[in-house]
């Protein structure tokens, strides 16, 4: 395979705290060639010279895809432009106290998580021995794990330390995280008591605005009355995005979680990957993590960015290809590339490094200017062509599946090799993703005297190009809903979703399908080879 090389080497960093700088260290280490930029005006490296800094500057947009990003920054109202091969978003999450939830002001009796852990660094605050501490977590809103991780340490800093009393309110105790049931357990042998409520709340009221806090409320399991009167009470928070994540999501082209985090909830992701490859999110850029979790990340940054370059390339035989003199310019292929591999312009190209041969593109392109191997027309037809049982004398219904290769292709293999019956006249076709099923490979199938098509997805939120199974969906319901105005049976298509571990499942909804085809017999539907030339 011919090795493509770069243009430049350079890899960006993004950010300002520790979470870059750790990555920054970490990089420079194994002497890759980077520049850092921080919205900010000042930026500390321990190795200055090998790196370029970039402080007070803005990215304004990108263009190109991996080996060859184009940024546009803007520093003081001047544009400047840099070339890299890889971007990294390593900014730090936003933290705000959760006072007002708890009706609380902010005083010297008052503070937030972040000022006692603050405090605790510094052990010239005599003011904190043998002192009454109250934490408040997970009361007003859920917490997390990280959140309850930094109440436990300094729990146990205070007990031990300070000879404190700590008393620890929560709802759900989020203590599932690496490690936490047993910090759960020595900040109890230390002597922190933990007041879980479930169905009541506790009763806070704070005498005047700098005043302390007294806490009522009814134990759950006795019904009695107690009342807390704490020296300090400390607030947990809210841990959110980064402030910029929204405009890097934009710039970037990237999927966010529910939260706003940049990197959407799918496993494909994990764990530094985002839907651009090139492209890597680490640390509170991608989610509430752990300090333990952010050297994970910095770790897997540095593997994926000196990996091999032959791991990181396929043949651009494999890749989308477009037709200038098909294409009309309608750009719909560039709304809808999960991987922003496609170029605008007067008529679209495709980037070969970015594209990761969905298909979803070409399916879309009502122009069929696109075209990807394995995937075109011709090629399928011949391949179901070659597939087709033969006619028998008993019906037996000739099934094709169009299965996702990294989920419903791996789940028949497994049904295969674990004995599972499945259905005789079933045949599969392996597709790079479900999305790249257009509504001229169902007719295909149909026209090829397949009596049912099915199309086997990934869950959602588990697709590869993120949103394929979605667009599949809509594919099938739409060639669904034709097919019953025209007279014929819709139940003769299906779509499910599988996992690659789901094998049983695959099993039973291949031979739950043979039944109903069973029972609506051989298919009706007829269309001339000649009559499908259109497709070709």
């Amino acid at each position: 395979m011919k090795k493509v090389t770069p243009l430049t080497e350079k890899t960006l960093v993004i950010g300002n705290g520790p979470q870059a700088r750790c990555i920054a260290e970490e990089l420079l280490a194994k002497d890759a060639d980077l520049i850092v930029a921080s919205e900010e005006n000042a930026f500390v490296l321990p190795f200055p010279e090998k790196t370029e800094i970039l402080t007070g500057v803005k990215i304004r947009s990108c263009e190109g895809s991996v080996g060859n990003f184009n940024l546009t920054l803007d520093k003081d109202g001047e544009k400047v432009s840099r070339i890299v091969e890889n971007v990294i978003i390593a900014e730090e999450a936003v933290r705000k106290p959760n006072f007002s939830l708890y009706g609380l002001t902010p005083c010297a009796n008052v503070i937030s998580l972040s000022q006692l852990k603050e405090s605790l660094s510094d052990d010239s605050r005599p003011f904190f021995k043998n002192k009454k501490f109250v934490f408040l977590t997970g009361l007003a809103k859920e917490s997390n794990a990280v959140i309850l991780e930094e109440i436990m340490r300094a729990s146990l800093k205070l007990q031990s330390e300070f000879h404190a009393k700590t008393y620890i309110l929560t709802k759900n105790l989020k203590v599932a995280g690496h490690g936490l049931e047993l910090l759960y357990r020595r900040t109890k042998e230390a002597g922190a008591v933990y007041i879980k409520f479930t169905e009541s709340q506790p009763e806070i009221h704070q005498q005047e605005d700098d005043g302390p806090v007294i806490l009522t409320f009814t134990d759950d399991i006795t019904g009695e009355q107690f009342r807390l009167t704490p020296d300090i009470t400390v607030a947990d928070e809210t841990i959110s995005p980064p402030e910029n994540t929204s405009d890097l999501a934009a710039i970037f082209g990237l999927d966010t979680d529910p939260h706003g985090f940049l990197q959407s909830d799918n496993v494909h992701r994990i764990s530094v990957l985002t839907n651009r490859k090139g492209i890597m999110v680490a640390g509170p850029s991608r989610d509430i993590q752990s300090p333990g979790e952010e050297i994970t990340d910095t770790g897997n940054l540095a593997l994926s960015i000196f990996k091999p370059s032959d791991e990181r390339e396929t043949a651009s035989a494999y890749k989308a290809q477009i037709n200038p003199r098909l294409c009309s310019g309608c750009l719909t292929c560039y709304s809808v590339c999960p991987y922003n591999a496609i170029l605008p312009d007067t008529t679209a190209s495709v980037m070969p490094d970015a594209c990761e041969q969905c298909g979803v593109c070409a399916a879309v392109c009502l122009s069929r200017a696109i075209t990807i191997k394995g995937l075109t027309y011709i090629e399928i037809s011949d391949h179901i062509e070659k597939n087709t049982p033969q006619k028998k004398e008993t019906f037996t219904p000739f099934l094709l599946a169009f299965c996702c290769k990294r989920s419903a292709a791996r789940a028949h293999e497994l049904a295969s090799c674990m004995g599972h019956k499945l259905p005789p006249g079933l045949k599969i076709i392996e597709v790079p993703c479900a999305g790249g099923v257009s509504h001229y490979h169902i007719f295909l199938a149909l026209r090829n005297n397949a009596d049912g098509v099915l199309v086997l997805t990934c869950h959602e939120g588990n697709c590869h190009s993120e949103r394929g199974n979605l667009y599949a969906h809509e594919q099938l319901n739409m060639i669904g809903s034709f097919l019953e105005i025209a007279g014929f049976e819709k139940e003769r298509l299906l779509i499910k979703p599988l996992a690659s571990n789901m094998s049983k499942e695959f099993a039973e909804i291949t031979n739950t399908f043979e039944k109903k085809i069973l029972d609506l017999g051989p298919s009706r539907f007829k269309m001339k080879k000649q009559d499908f030339s259109f497709l070709t």
